[in-house]
Protein backbone atom coordinates (compact mmCIF):
# COMPACT_ATOMS: atom_id res chain seq x y z
CA UNK A 1 0.00 0.00 0.00
CA UNK A 2 1.25 3.29 -1.07
CA UNK A 3 1.77 6.96 1.24
CA UNK A 4 -1.30 8.17 -0.38
CA UNK A 5 -3.32 5.03 0.07
CA UNK A 6 -2.51 5.22 3.58
CA UNK A 7 -4.15 8.57 3.53
CA UNK A 8 -7.22 7.43 2.71
CA UNK A 9 -7.63 4.55 4.92
CA UNK A 10 -10.38 5.49 7.11
CA UNK A 11 -10.14 4.65 10.72
CA UNK A 12 -12.96 3.33 12.50
CA UNK A 13 -12.28 3.97 15.60
CA UNK A 14 -14.48 6.62 16.03
CA UNK A 15 -18.00 7.90 14.39
CA UNK A 16 -17.64 11.17 15.03
CA UNK A 17 -17.22 14.03 12.54
CA UNK A 18 -13.63 15.56 12.72
CA UNK A 19 -13.97 19.21 13.39
CA UNK A 20 -11.74 21.65 12.73
CA UNK A 21 -10.52 23.31 15.69
CA UNK A 22 -10.03 27.62 16.38
CA UNK A 23 -7.95 29.49 18.10
CA UNK A 24 -9.37 32.66 20.41
CA UNK A 25 -7.96 34.98 17.61
CA UNK A 26 -10.28 32.77 14.67
CA UNK A 27 -13.53 33.22 16.65
CA UNK A 28 -13.18 36.98 16.39
CA UNK A 29 -13.46 36.23 12.62
CA UNK A 30 -16.85 34.27 12.64
CA UNK A 31 -17.93 38.09 11.75
CA UNK A 32 -15.41 37.82 8.52
CA UNK A 33 -17.10 39.05 5.23
CA UNK A 34 -16.59 35.68 3.42
CA UNK A 35 -16.24 32.05 5.17
CA UNK A 36 -15.02 28.97 2.90
CA UNK A 37 -15.48 25.48 3.62
CA UNK A 38 -13.51 22.77 3.89
CA UNK A 39 -12.44 21.58 0.14
CA UNK A 40 -11.69 18.34 1.33
CA UNK A 41 -11.73 16.10 4.28
CA UNK A 42 -8.59 15.91 6.48
CA UNK A 43 -6.18 17.64 8.65
CA UNK A 44 -5.56 21.15 8.26
CA UNK A 45 -2.15 22.82 7.69
CA UNK A 46 -0.49 26.39 7.34
CA UNK A 47 0.03 26.97 3.15
CA UNK A 48 3.67 27.68 4.92
CA UNK A 49 3.75 24.22 5.21
CA UNK A 50 3.12 22.96 1.91
CA UNK A 51 5.86 21.30 -0.20
CA UNK A 52 5.39 23.82 -3.06
CA UNK A 53 7.26 27.39 -2.90
CA UNK A 54 4.72 28.90 -5.14
CA UNK A 55 2.22 28.14 -2.24
CA UNK A 56 4.76 28.34 0.55
CA UNK A 57 5.88 31.86 -0.11
CA UNK A 58 1.80 32.79 -0.86
CA UNK A 59 2.73 34.20 -4.09
CA UNK A 60 -1.00 33.97 -5.65
CA UNK A 61 -2.93 34.82 -2.24
CA UNK A 62 -3.61 33.33 1.59
CA UNK A 63 -5.42 30.50 2.21
CA UNK A 64 -4.86 26.76 4.10
CA UNK A 65 -4.02 23.51 3.02
CA UNK A 66 -5.26 19.89 3.83
CA UNK A 67 -3.60 16.54 3.98
CA UNK A 68 -6.58 14.77 2.45
CA UNK A 69 -8.22 11.51 4.15
CA UNK A 70 -10.65 11.30 1.01
CA UNK A 71 -10.43 11.21 -2.48
CA UNK A 72 -13.40 13.72 -3.26
CA UNK A 73 -12.75 17.80 -3.48
CA UNK A 74 -15.54 19.81 -3.42
CA UNK A 75 -16.70 23.58 -3.43
CA UNK A 76 -15.51 25.54 -0.95
CA UNK A 77 -18.69 28.10 -1.45
CA UNK A 78 -20.83 28.49 -4.02
CA UNK A 79 -20.52 30.50 -7.13
CA UNK A 80 -19.08 29.64 -10.79
CA UNK A 81 -16.07 27.43 -12.22
CA UNK A 82 -14.11 30.42 -13.62
CA UNK A 83 -11.21 27.74 -14.09
CA UNK A 84 -10.50 24.17 -14.60
CA UNK A 85 -7.00 23.11 -15.40
CA UNK A 86 -6.70 20.22 -18.61
CA UNK A 87 -4.26 18.52 -16.21
CA UNK A 88 -7.82 17.86 -14.04
CA UNK A 89 -6.07 18.97 -10.75
CA UNK A 90 -6.93 22.04 -9.87
CA UNK A 91 -9.84 24.83 -10.04
CA UNK A 92 -11.38 27.71 -9.07
CA UNK A 93 -14.43 28.94 -8.21
CA UNK A 94 -15.76 32.58 -8.49
CA UNK A 95 -18.35 33.94 -5.84
CA UNK A 96 -20.86 36.48 -6.37
CA UNK A 97 -18.31 39.36 -4.87
CA UNK A 98 -15.95 38.64 -7.34
CA UNK A 99 -13.51 36.68 -5.17
CA UNK A 100 -11.56 33.38 -6.47
CA UNK A 101 -11.08 30.50 -4.33
CA UNK A 102 -8.43 28.64 -5.95
CA UNK A 103 -8.07 24.95 -5.16
CA UNK A 104 -5.07 22.37 -6.06
CA UNK A 105 -4.81 18.77 -5.31
CA UNK A 106 -1.14 17.54 -4.82
CA UNK A 107 2.21 18.81 -5.51
CA UNK A 108 3.48 17.93 -9.11
CA UNK A 109 0.37 16.31 -9.96
CA UNK A 110 0.31 18.25 -12.99
CA UNK A 111 3.11 16.53 -14.18
CA UNK A 112 0.12 13.72 -14.40
CA UNK A 113 -1.84 15.21 -17.05
CA UNK A 114 -5.28 14.13 -15.99
CA UNK A 115 -4.58 10.57 -15.13
CA UNK A 116 -6.08 9.92 -11.48
CA UNK A 117 -8.55 12.75 -11.65
CA UNK A 118 -12.48 12.61 -13.20
CA UNK A 119 -13.93 16.16 -13.04
CA UNK A 120 -17.51 16.37 -12.33
CA UNK A 121 -17.98 19.95 -13.59
CA UNK A 122 -17.41 21.99 -16.20
CA UNK A 123 -16.23 25.53 -16.67
CA UNK A 124 -18.65 27.71 -16.57
CA UNK A 125 -21.22 25.45 -14.33
CA UNK A 126 -22.63 27.17 -10.85
CA UNK A 127 -21.79 25.46 -7.97
CA UNK A 128 -22.64 24.95 -4.18
CA UNK A 129 -20.31 24.94 -1.75
CA UNK A 130 -20.18 20.78 -1.02
CA UNK A 131 -20.67 20.24 -4.39
CA UNK A 132 -18.40 17.40 -6.15
CA UNK A 133 -15.41 18.66 -8.75
CA UNK A 134 -12.93 16.36 -8.69
CA UNK A 135 -12.18 12.74 -8.03
CA UNK A 136 -9.30 11.34 -7.78
CA UNK A 137 -7.87 7.96 -7.44
CA UNK A 138 -5.52 7.42 -4.71
CA UNK A 139 -4.22 3.93 -6.12
CA UNK A 140 -2.90 5.32 -9.57
CA UNK A 141 -1.72 8.69 -8.24
CA UNK A 142 0.11 7.91 -4.79
CA UNK A 143 3.67 6.68 -5.91
CA UNK A 144 3.46 9.51 -8.35
CA UNK A 145 3.57 12.79 -6.50
CA UNK A 146 5.37 14.36 -4.31
CA UNK A 147 2.11 15.36 -2.25
CA UNK A 148 -1.05 14.89 -1.68
CA UNK A 149 -1.67 18.12 -0.22
CA UNK A 150 -4.83 20.13 -1.28
CA UNK A 151 -4.60 23.90 -1.43
CA UNK A 152 -7.07 26.96 -0.88
CA UNK A 153 -5.74 30.05 -1.90
CA UNK A 154 -8.05 33.21 -2.38
CA UNK A 155 -6.42 34.39 -5.29
CA UNK A 156 -5.45 37.91 -3.75
CA UNK A 157 -5.77 39.50 -7.34
CA UNK A 158 -9.92 39.03 -6.76
CA UNK A 159 -10.23 41.50 -4.62
CA UNK A 160 -9.86 44.22 -2.00
CA UNK A 161 -9.33 41.52 1.10
CA UNK A 162 -7.72 42.97 4.24
CA UNK A 163 -7.22 39.75 6.11
CA UNK A 164 -7.55 35.96 5.53
CA UNK A 165 -7.40 33.35 9.02
CA UNK A 166 -7.64 29.63 8.72
CA UNK A 167 -8.55 27.16 11.45
CA UNK A 168 -6.86 24.03 12.29
CA UNK A 169 -7.19 20.56 12.92
CA UNK A 170 -9.14 18.11 11.06
CA UNK A 171 -11.95 18.98 8.90
CA UNK A 172 -14.83 17.23 6.92
CA UNK A 173 -14.86 18.42 3.13
CA UNK A 174 -17.96 21.31 2.77
CA UNK A 175 -18.87 20.80 6.38
CA UNK A 176 -16.42 22.62 8.56
CA UNK A 177 -15.86 26.66 7.93
CA UNK A 178 -11.87 26.62 7.63
CA UNK A 179 -11.08 30.28 6.09
CA UNK A 180 -12.70 33.41 6.77
CA UNK A 181 -12.29 36.21 4.60
CA UNK A 182 -12.09 40.31 5.94
CA UNK A 183 -12.64 42.59 2.87
CA UNK A 184 -11.55 46.31 2.78
CA UNK A 185 -14.21 48.60 2.57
Amino acid sequence: MGFFSSLFKRSSESNASPKATFSAENNSNLNADVTLYAPVTGTLLPLEEVPDIVISEKVMGEGVAVVPDSESIVAPCDGVISRLLPTKNAFSVRMDNGLEIYVSFGVESMELRGEGFTTKVNLGDTVKRGDPIIQTDARLISSRIKSPITSMIVIKSSGHIAKVTNATGKCNAGINPVVWISLTN
